[in-house]
């Protein structure tokens, strides 16, 4: 997944982008659609914090 982080001029990550075709594959992967609410997939949240993890090292 090629996700590109957002960030303040303080350095601060607010926001997350990722591609349209990545964007897609998740709606169908967790039947997202322009009716129902993006909070109603908690699974989808979980996978986007997992996938964070893996492209940004730790800050230890």
């Amino acid at each position: 997944m090629d996700i590109k982080y957002l960030s303040d001029d303080k350095g601060k990550i607010t926001g997350v982008f990722i591609p349209i075709e990545e964007w897609e594959r998740l709606q169908k992967q967790y039947n997202i659609t322009e009716e129902a609410p993006a909070d109603s997939g908690a699974k989808l949240q979980q996978s986007l914090a997992d996938a964070l993890k893996k492209a940004k090292p730790s800050e230890e």
